[in-house]
């Protein structure tokens, strides 16, 4: 690697500080988003050494160059946005933060999962085996429930009747494979059991960028990667599943975060300036820096200006975190 090459690559390093547990991530750790044929993904590094995460940046760029993202996504982790569309109208959603699970199984991963009795089964159907292998994960450190993974579209037939699950976590572009026509909410996919689609989203501008327009609202909330099933934990385990009164305790568990958040001081959203405010209004619509600086007649680095003033205004990290403490106001 060349002088330049390394600098280039150093320069480009970033702390995300966002942990998924079973990853084994440092709070310190280094991570790098590498960009190729307009697709764009962050790689936590596992390291907070500069050299050494300068050394696998431009590993992992070689590889997506010479073999393809598929080959990068099995040999790499990647930082992703997991967001499960609970409700179309008005748009209900939580979303989570993970790094996918690849090679060989971390000391987390593989802890036993804790004995309790009677836990709902939820079948994970995903492809790709880091989002899948996470999401299992996931599940097995909630409370009451335990994953069952399911790597194929032509498995689901028998593990629904092997395992009989009460809930399957269903990635939303398989969903059409199997039959099944989400709406953008949770559905009963047969007597007795639930499906909830999700979609996966490289950050959080193309989650929100994904947000359905013409809903009644929008309500978006961030939840720990052990708590994916928190909206229905009131309803899971009884004994008869009707889709309404899922629905019901999933809209009760937003507007008790609207209670809870009824009080919040919205000071420092009043202390932005009114170009601040107009490239927050624009980034909560799912426009991205390009779009915000056409639309506000700004160059595009005078956009990202106005973003880190935000960021230290409102005391957020992400984009995300910003268009949420928007979105609650």
């Amino acid at each position: 690697m060349s002088k330049l090459q390394k600098q280039n690559w150093k320069d480009r390093l970033i702390l995300r500080r966002y942990r998924f547990p079973a990853s084994g991530q440092a709070e310190q750790d280094l991570s790098v988003n590498i960009q190729h044929d307009g697709v764009g993904y962050f790689f936590p590094l596992g390291t907070a050494d500069v050299a050494l995460a300068t050394a696998k940046a431009q590993e992992i760029h070689e590889v997506v160059i010479t073999r393809g993202w598929l080959a990068a996504g099995r040999s790499y982790s990647r930082e992703l946005i997991i967001h499960f569309e609970w409700c179309l109208d008005p748009v209900l959603w939580t979303y989570t933060t993970i790094h996918t699970l690849v090679g060989k199984r971390t000391a987390r991963e593989s802890e036993p999962i804790p004995t309790r009795p009677k836990p709902q089964r939820v079948l994970v159907v995903e492809s790709d085996e880091g989002i899948r292998r996470a999401l299992c994960w996931s599940i097995n450190h909630q409370a009451g429930f335990v994953s069952v993974p399911c790597d194929s579209t032509d498995a689901v037939a028998a593990a629904l009747a092997l395992h009989a699950p009460r809930l399957v976590l269903l990635n939303r572009n398989l969903a059409g494979r199997l039959g099944f026509k989400f709406s953008g909410n949770l559905a009963p996919l047969q007597p007795g059991v639930m499906g909830l689609p999700y979609s996966v989203n490289a950050d959080g501008d193309q989650m929100f960028a994904s947000t359905p327009g013409g809903a009644g609202g929008y309500l978006v909330k961030r939840i720990k990667p052990d708590l994916l099933l928190e909206p229905i934990l009131k309803v899971a385990n009884r004994a008869e599943l009707v889709t309404e009164n899922h629905l019901l305790r999933v809209k009760y568990y937003f507007q008790e975060l609207l209670q809870l958040h009824s009080g919040q001081d919205h000071s420092a959203l009043a202390r932005l300036t009114r170009r601040e405010r107009e490239v927050l209004e624009l980034l909560s619509k799912g426009c991205v820096d390009k779009e915000i600086a056409h639309a506000m007649g700004i160059g595009v680095w005078t956009v990202h200006g106005h973003v880190k003033s935000i960021f230290r205004r409102l005391h957020v990290r992400t984009r995300t975190e910003a268009v949420v403490r928007y979105l609650e106001k």
